[in-house]
């Protein structure tokens, strides 16, 4: 795709998004549910493999925090502030490589993500899935971007935190749609995806804040009766919303908005 070609289609994304028709909320729900049944176990999967690629670094940083806190145990009482001393003073210069890795292992994560929007798209379609399309965003063409529109969001997060609390409950709302804008219009600009977001999470802010609030609590308490293993299984849940909402206010209607752009 040319520069023109990409201009005119963040154009038109964005023209969409304005003229976007209101979107009821039952049905919002219900299409999410259907579209669960057909994606749940590559939802599954994807948060195995998200468990996977962090489980190293939270072994790596929680085990010595525990051999410590038994070391300084007294009564069965521990004191946080010695503890967490000691850790400092023990494994100082190794703590800040662990988070950076960690930090690394949640923005390879968020790539995963992208894989699956894409297949989430694949099977709503009625085409097969395909499991190596969860890994389809670390190609060569698309890794760098990926990456970088990662590391976008969690800035964005974490200037919204630091401004106080309101910012970040605006800001959730447009960096939901940061994943699926990507996912389906690989061709834009990290700017360009981040500007799509905020008009379609500004056009769609209610709805998308109402869904998250109730399914995130459809979820709490899943995981309460199923003491946290039914999360593994639900958790792709709460990115549905956000696909459907895009599918419904932008579309599919281009080819070259699909999932074979980046091929």
């Amino acid at each position: 795709m040319n520069q023109n070609q990409i201009m005119f289609s963040f154009q038109s994304l964005l023209s969409k998004t304005q003229v976007a028709s209101t979107i009821d909320f039952g049905d919002l729900f219900n299409e999410s549910v259907t579209l669960f049944k057909k994606v749940w176990v590559q939802g599954l999967i994807l948060q195995l493999f998200s468990i996977l690629i962090m489980l190293p670094f939270i072994i790596i940083f929680y085990v010595p925090y525990f051999e410590l806190a038994l070391e300084n145990s007294s009564n069965g009482v521990i004191d946080s502030a010695v503890l967490g001393q000691e850790l400092i003073d023990a494994y100082g210069s190794s703590l800040l490589w662990i988070y950076l890795l960690m930090l690394l292992a949640s923005l390879v994560s968020h790539v995963l993500y992208l894989g699956f929007y894409r297949i989430v798209k694949q099977l709503d379609h009625g085409q097969a899935f395909v499991f190596s399309d969860l890994f389809y965003f670390f190609k060569a063409a698309s890794i760098g971007k990926a990456l970088g529109l990662a590391a976008t969001y969690f800035f964005i997060s974490i200037l919204a935190v630091l401004l106080c609390f309101l910012p970040i409950i605006y800001a959730i709302v447009p960096l939901m749609f940061l994943l699926p804008v990507f996912t389906y219009n690989p061709d834009l600009s990290i700017s360009e995806i981040v500007k799509v977001s905020f008009a379609l999470g500004n056009k769609k802010w209610g709805i998308t804040f109402l869904t998250l609030i109730l399914n995130g609590i459809l979820i709490y308490v899943i995981a309460l009766v199923t003491c946290g293993l039914g999360t593994l299984f639900v958790s792709c849940f709460l990115h549905l919303p956000q696909y459907i909402i895009y599918k419904k206010v932008i579309g599919f209607d281009e080819p070259k908005e699909g999932v074979q752009s980046i091929d």
